[in-house]
């Protein structure tokens, strides 16, 4: 049973959110404005698809707490938010009313149709995301983490794709302390620990993508399943909150290993 702050969050709208490059406050808004949709029987996503295209109008301390943002009347946040949206393709109305103390926002056609999983027997993949958790995160690297790391946990062999590409943004040594620093911060957050893999593009041999596979309290993971055989890169692990790179010793000495810390 679902936490009353909790609302749920397809893959589809996940990869939209990944996709738009968007700021701490810029995640705060899209989230609450989806909590606050989610949580109320009367409102429906699907009403701001397609032919119906509703927009909503709310008052905008209602946002502000739901996205956990500091300070009950910090409009900042939501001013900056509403510029980071700015031809993000998740808005098709995002704007304050009513003196500024109000929001009106609608969802575009493609996020309200995906945020709609097709049925209960589909194989869709989502997260039931926890708004209060959102508003401990301190940095957007932490939020994204954090919603695919929820989104995978509840496999026997959790993992994901760290949603970095080196085809879309820096190289992964200009953004591994960032990543490592929300791994490391998501770890404490849902007792989970995690191993990081680089991965190489054959081509040409630099690091393009990032695999992330999670260490539950109770692992299910088999031997030689959890860490790879031999790694051109260096795999890192984040145990108890604490990230640490490996050494090619220490990779071949973990080979047979079912979590992250110990055999």
């Amino acid at each position: 049973m679902s936490k009353q702050s909790e609302f749920l969050f397809t893959e589809n709208v996940a990869k939209m959110v990944e996709g738009a490059s968007l700021t701490l406050d810029g995640l705060r808004l899209v989230h609450g404005c989806h909590y606050y949709v989610d949580s109320r029987p009367e409102l429906k996503m699907g009403t701001m698809a397609k032919p119906m295209q509703k927009s909503i109008t709310v008052r905008c301390r209602s946002i502000l707490s739901a996205s956990g943002a500091p300070g009950a009347k910090d409009y900042d946040v939501i001013d900056e938010g509403i510029v980071n949206h700015a031809n993000k393709r998740i808005f098709d109305e995002l704007k304050r009313s009513d003196c500024g103390r109000k929001l009106t926002f609608r969802f575009s056609d493609a996020y309200a149709r995906g945020s709609a999983r097709s049925g209960k027997s589909s194989p869709e993949k989502f997260a039931m995301i926890d708004v209060d958790t959102i508003g401990k995160l301190r940095s957007p690297y932490h939020i994204l983490f954090y919603t695919r790391a929820v989104m995978t946990q509840g496999s026997d062999y959790p993992m994901f794709r760290l949603p970095w590409e080196l085809s879309q943004s820096k190289s992964w040594a200009d953004v591994k302390r960032r990543w490592l620093g929300a791994a490391e911060r998501i770890s404490s957050e849902l007792n989970h620990d995690y191993v990081l893999e680089p991965i190489e593009n054959p081509e040409t041999s630099e690091i393009f993508w990032v695999k992330v596979k999670t260490v539950k309290k109770v692992s299910a993971w088999p031997p030689q399943k959890l860490f790879p055989r031999d790694a051109a890169h260096s795999v890192c692990t984040v145990v108890s909150g604490k990230a640490s790179t490996l050494t090619r010793s220490q990779l071949r000495e973990r080979r047979d290993w079912t979590r992250a810390d110990r055999q």
